[in-house]
């Protein structure tokens, strides 16, 4: 896959190597079965019409411009997890528009004339709720018009379960409540962060890295990985670190200065776990901590 990072500056260059293509438009924090649906859809087009399958979506969140308060934006993945699964996915060209103040002032109109007409667009899959152009004012049900009648828009409907609509929303609302045993059912498989381990002779401490959105305190099972190998442990979670403690023989996988990831299964109940009796009170009390048990 192709990933190709645009801005006003840099516009121009990308217009020579655009072909004609079938796009999935969206921010797609987390490519969550709503978000997967809409990719699926531009696949069956490009597929259908011989195009290019290709991707845009934007960076930084569009709240993050436009808020008005100082409330950081929660992400659930960074933008490399995100390539990874629309690669996965089979998308062959990603692009990544800066989302700026200039960008969310272009007309709906300019917007599809620069970032779509120019990029050689001939269908546009999103979601029913997607918008574009300053104030929002553009969505799927005039990009037909607003492309002179050239580009096709195809909104997806909502994808619910259980009447609910699939979100990023949802989905970080789950995570931040710990109820991590159902958050595959949205993501359409558990939710993993990426994080580098630090250890000692008495535990490891994992760093998450940038743009992942941790489970509050408590107790979680979890996978823990690196390549090929993988752990099924008990973490848990405090507010003044993120640390892992295992039993010498489980630090296999653990070792000083790597990159694993952690893949959260389910919360459990803290007196389950003799382990917690040798974490001091305070580590339950303060900020989240991840102790973990190899089960």
């Amino acid at each position: 896959m192709e990933v190709i990072y645009v801005n006003e500056s840099n516009r121009h260059l990308c217009l020579a190597e655009s072909e004609p293509s079938a796009i999935a438009l969206g921010f797609f924090d987390g490519v969550h079965l709503g978000h997967q649906q809409v990719i699926n859809e531009a696949i069956k087009i490009a597929d259908e019409k011989q195009l290019q399958l290709a991707c845009m979506s934007f960076f930084p969140h569009p709240k993050e411009v436009l808020k008005r308060d100082k409330k950081k934006i929660q992400y659930l993945m960074p933008m490399i997890a995100k390539q990874r699964i629309l690669k996965k996915l089979g998308v062959q060209k990603f692009y990544i528009v800066e989302f700026d103040q200039d960008f969310a002032s272009l007309t709906p109109e300019k917007f599809v004339q620069k970032y779509l007409l120019d990029f050689g667009v001939k269908y546009a899959v999103a979601g029913f709720d997607f918008t574009y152009g300053q104030f929002g004012e553009g969505n799927m049900d005039r990009i037909k018009a607003d492309s002179n009648h050239i580009i096709e828009g195809i909104k997806v409907k909502k994808v619910e379960i259980n009447g609910e609509k699939i979100s990023s929303t949802l989905i970080r609302k789950l995570i931040s409540t710990g109820k991590m045993d159902i958050v595959h059912r949205y993501l359409g498989e558990h939710y993993q962060i990426k994080g580098q381990v630090f250890s000692n002779k008495k535990s490891v401490e994992i760093v998450p890295s940038p743009y992942y959105l941790l489970p509050p305190p408590g107790v979680y099972e979890v996978i823990v990985s690196k390549g090929d190998e993988t752990d099924k442990q008990v973490v848990l979670v405090t507010q003044d670190a993120t640390k892992i403690i295992s039993p010498a023989h489980s630090k296999r996988i653990l070792e000083n200065q790597e990159e694993i990831h952690i893949s959260w299964l389910k919360r459990l109940s803290p007196g389950s776990f003799t382990f917690l009796e040798q974490q001091p009170k305070h580590n339950l009390m303060n900020k989240p901590v991840i102790t973990s048990g190899l089960l």
